[in-house]
């Protein structure tokens, strides 16, 4: 057999995980550009020289209080990493630890435990500091309709606060980027206002992102981009638009994957986003962002998983729910490969038409079945934060 490890459970370990391939198949592992680890030394070089902003410490001076957004964990931003340094300048401008609070920004994702914020900041600054839950249906501020009729309602906690900092990172999302004014909307919004939002995805969305940004006083952002180990390769601070578009030039060239040019079965791993199977779909990044078509009409695309959190929570496009929407038809044979799942949850969220399976085994038997005793293979180990080359 011909062996290839993934990294698997964001989280929740750190051990990768074996795929096993017939001998005889020819088999490809496509991987993003990446780079190297910028260490302590490259944050604070980075967090010296914003975008479009002075340093944090000088943006933040004069003011009394301040509130950092962060991510949850079906994101892999390392909060823990970048903290340490965003209140080290918040203190330098007078804040104290007592005047800043930090809020989980889940938008319509479940609420985050004690033990997801050890994970996420570090148990010295859960111990430290104030830590909330954004709320999507209670303790928000209604600001007024935005441009295009959407009524914006934004975290209570973070309005109060005079210095707004958002802690995401820069990830590829498609045709956009994630990070920036996102963590806002939907990050710390109300759900009416992360609905009406989602239904518009493709009008316009960033534009409206930084308006919302722009009236909720959204001042900074801190945002990392990360390789397939989930290191900090890049970071991009300062005025959360002109940061935000230096974050998707760097981001265009470091998550870039080349693609093959013809496969017959595509294996997407959806590490770094592979928590629960509601954010898992994004793992099929580097498919749906090439303009070749190299999967052969009767391939078979593997979507894999590990789950740790199963189905998972989302209000808003989870199954069921106002956008969740029946799955639609797929246009390649589709293999769903995931630990933590039943084939329920598969159902719930890809309909029955997707083959399930919970083992590798399972899956390398279909396969067979399939492809017979010459395939070509190609690997994404880290779909989720893979965008194609252009």
């Amino acid at each position: 057999m011909a062996r290839v490890q993934i990294p698997w459970a964001a989280w929740y370990g750190d051990r990768p995980f074996t795929l096993d391939f017939p001998e005889q198949w020819t088999l490809e592992v496509c991987h993003m550009k990446g780079g190297t680890d910028i260490g302590d030394a490259g944050i604070r070089q980075r967090l010296g020289q914003p975008q479009g902003a002075p340093p944090l410490r000088q943006f933040a001076a004069g003011r009394a209080s301040a509130a950092i957004l962060v991510d949850d964990l079906s994101r892999p931003t390392p909060a823990f990493r970048l903290l340490p340094y965003v209140l080290e300048e918040l203190a330098a401008a007078g804040i104290g630890e007592d005047q800043v609070k930090i809020i989980c920004a889940v938008a319509a994702h479940r609420p985050m435990t004690r033990d997801d914020m050890i994970k996420k900041l570090g148990l010295d600054i859960v111990e430290r500091l104030q830590v909330l839950n954004h709320n999507a249906y209670e303790n928000l501020e209604f600001l007024g309709n935005s441009s295009r009729g959407t009524p914006i309602f934004v975290n209570r906690d973070l309005m109060s606060c005079q210095v707004r900092i958002a802690l995401g990172m820069i990830t590829p999302r498609g045709g956009i980027f994630g990070g920036g004014a996102k963590l806002l909307l939907p990050g710390a919004c109300g759900h009416q206002t992360i609905l009406l939002n989602h239904r518009y995805v493709h009008e316009r969305f960033r534009e409206h992102l930084s308006e919302v940004g722009h009236m909720a006083g959204l001042g900074y952002i801190v945002n990392p981009l990360l390789n397939e180990r989930l290191e900090i390769i890049e970071l991009v601070a300062g005025d959360p638009d002109a940061a935000f578009a230096r974050g998707c030039e760097l981001g265009t060239e470091l998550y870039a994957t080349p693609i093959p040019d013809a496969f017959d079965i595509g294996v997407f791993n959806a590490f770094p986003k592979d928590t629960e199977l509601c954010q898992a779909p994004l793992g099929l990044l580097p498919l749906g962002t090439t303009a070749k078509k190299p999967l052969h009409p009767e391939g078979t695309v593997v979507l894999c998983a590990a789950c740790p959190e199963g189905l998972g929570w989302h209000s808003v496009f989870g199954p069921g729910t106002a956008l969740g929407g029946k799955p639609g038809k797929r246009e390649h044979r589709t293999v769903v490969f995931s630990p933590g799942i039943n084939k329920w949850d598969c159902r719930a969220k890809f309909g029955p038409e997707v083959l399930f399976c919970k083992t590798w085994a399972a899956v390398l038997e279909i396969l067979e079945q399939v492809h017979g005793r010459q395939a070509k293979v190609a690997v994404f180990p880290a779909g989720a934060i893979q965008n194609a080359a252009a």
